[in-house]
């Protein structure tokens, strides 16, 4: 089977760009690119719930570990099941910006973040409260 040159020349320019140093390769000189790396909260300074129509709101408010933290998250632990002790628990995280920015530690005021979960009625059924962790211990509401 004779594959057409002009498939060919295609096919020779889009591997040509595949090759060991790119620009993202550190060997080249330039930098990588750094992966996403999500770090815990520091301290979890307040949390809430409010009632929706098909379950709750989670809010928890707490101090990023420096300058630049974005998209902060609450990620449940046990895969969202209820501990021994009939808590929900979550841990606070949150994207570290790029280090290559070297933003500093700064305030806490100035590394405040939220982060908010819609958990459905039955994710909390049978629970008797939820649990929010940061690096410095957490804050629980009891339902």
């Amino acid at each position: 089977m004779r594959i057409p040159a002009a498939l060919a020349l295609a096919a020779a320019l889009a591997l040509g760009g595949c090759s060991s140093s790119g620009p993202d390769n550190p060997a080249t000189g330039q930098d990588a690119v750094p992966a996403e790396v999500y770090a815990p909260v520091e301290a979890v300074r307040n949390i809430e719930i409010g009632r929706t129509r098909d379950g709750i709101v989670l809010t928890a408010i707490g101090v990023a570990p420096g300058l630049g933290y974005s998209v902060p998250e609450l990620r449940a632990r046990r895969e969202g099941q209820i501990g021994p002790d009939g808590f929900l628990d979550f841990d606070f995280v949150a994207k570290a910006p790029d280090p290559r920015l070297q933003l500093g530690e700064g305030s806490p005021q100035a590394r405040t973040v939220r982060a908010d979960l819609h958990l459905k009625s039955r994710e909390v059924q049978g629970a008797t409260g939820l649990r929010v962790h940061g690096i410095a211990g957490g804050l629980q509401v009891v339902f």
